[in-house]
């Protein structure tokens, strides 16, 4: 089961992430507003450190899907990684 975080305005996504912590470990973010890419890919982050069981974060923004896992996190090019496939 996935949480459902859409995101219309400039706030900080990373408050959505932590609502849902303790309620699932898989959260949907549905981005309906420009967002700073490196911003997003920094509090992705940050959730999975401060939720040891996050499980994965879902992106959709317009047509494109992106999944982050710990796995994903583990890849020392994270940042760069996601902002391209993020901004493609």
């Amino acid at each position: 089961m996935y949480d459902l975080k859409t995101v219309q305005g400039k706030s900080s996504i990373l408050n959505r992430l932590i609502e849902s912590i303790g309620q699932t470990n898989h959260v949907l973010l549905n981005i309906a507003t420009d967002y700073n890419a490196r911003l997003l890919a920094l509090q992705i982050q940050k959730y999975f450190e401060w939720n040891p069981n996050a499980g994965q974060v879902l992106i959709f923004k317009k047509n494109k899907m992106l999944s982050v896992t710990r796995q994903t996190l583990d890849d020392k090019n994270f940042i760069a990684q996601f902002t391209r496939l993020y901004n493609k």
